[in-house]
């Protein structure tokens, strides 16, 4: 019987989601597990294991799964990603990952900005280091009065902070988990000072600060899921409007932000229309030029922003995407064992050569 196991951060994430694909994947005949990173590399995993006949999980241990789907939200921090045991499934197992995932943020930026399509439609940006960040953030603010500042290696919105410097002070929103905490700095010292001791922790880039905001004063951006088909070709699966909450200056769904029908966000109709017909030209190019040098990749989130003029700005590209954009008809998880069956037909065809 063919494994299909998924590797979490922690068994409370997307528990839904989870569900879904063990019924589908017991139902077609596969043992489905689930484990965490955490674990010493040894022949036998611990997690848990599916039981169809009771639709519940319970404890097991189990040998290296045929094929992995790692769900893992690493949190933003500087040390190595990748743990010592995930490294052996990758490079010492016959696991098959139905993708790697995507670097940090600015290894993506730089690798899509050698792109001359692509150049024209990614906001100005740089990496924030240790010790040039206050020449870097004061020449910044020479001819910029915003920025905003990312975690290269976060997720879900949390970390970002947005920054407004005037003439008297400058004035921080730092948002966690969908909590916005305001602070100000009367002096650009004591501001670098507080930006040296986030670097030193994390790793961060700044970047430009654009007006993505609708009639009412509300931040949104378009999310676009693609996932890799049978044939190894991108497909996209669903695209919506994230809506942040007024006030705020972030659309993420897990800082507060919600899925809203086109008609709902205050976006001329016209400058949407335009804006999408971009989006579905850029999408497909920026995910068969990620899958180029990031292979393998299985699934994309490809966030895009709708400045006020029209023009399309890619945001972020993400190798775990949510999947509540996704309309309700497609049954998601089939897609998943759909992959895999093209993956062992595969493997039997180069057996058989």
């Amino acid at each position: 019987m063919t494994s299909f196991g998924i590797m979490q951060s922690s068994f409370m994430h997307e528990q839904n989601y989870i569900e879904r694909i063990a019924q589908e994947g017991s139902s077609l005949g596969y043992s489905i597990y689930r484990f965490l990173p955490d674990q010493i590399p040894l022949n036998n995993i611990s997690g848990l294991t599916y039981d169809r006949s009771l639709q519940s999980w319970k404890k097991a241990t189990f040998p290296v799964p045929n094929f992995i789907y790692d769900r893992c939200f690493y949190p933003a921090s500087k040390k190595d990603k990748q743990s010592p045991f995930v490294h052996w499934l990758k490079n010492q197992t016959n696991a098959t990952f139905l993708g790697y995932g995507l670097p940090g943020k600015w290894i993506i930026y730089k690798y899509l900005k050698t792109d001359p399509l692509l150049r024209r439609h990614l906001p100005k940006t740089l990496k924030l280091q240790y010790h040039t960040s206050s020449r870097a953030l004061t020449d910044w603010f020479k001819n910029n009065h915003t920025l905003i500042m990312k975690p290269i290696f976060g997720s879900q919105g949390n970390g970002l902070i947005h920054i407004t410097k005037t003439s008297q002070k400058i004035s921080l929103q730092i948002n966690h988990k969908g909590n916005v905490t305001h602070h100000t700095y009367d002096t650009t010292s004591s501001f670098l000072q507080f930006v040296n001791r986030i670097l030193y922790q994390h790793d961060y880039m700044a970047q430009q600060m654009l007006t993505l905001l609708d009639e009412k004063q509300r931040p949104f951006d378009r999310r676009v899921v693609l996932k890799k088909s049978a044939n190894s070709t991108w497909i996209e699966l669903g695209r919506a409007m994230r809506v942040g909450k007024e006030q705020s200056f972030v659309s993420n769904l897990h800082s507060g932000g919600s899925i809203e029908h086109d008609d709902q966000v205050a976006v001329p109709s016209q400058l949407l229309l335009a804006a999408d017909e971009k989006i579905t030209q850029l999408a497909s190019y920026i995910a068969n030029l990620l899958e180029k040098k990031f292979p393998p990749l299985f699934e994309l989130g490809l966030d895009f922003g709708i400045d006020q003029s029209g023009k399309v700005w890619l945001l972020e590209a993400n190798s775990k995407p949510g999947h509540q954009v996704i309309p309700t008809h497609i049954n998601y998880p089939s897609l998943l064992f759909e992959y895999c069956g093209s993956l062992l037909n595969e493997k039997e065809g180069v057996k058989k050569i």
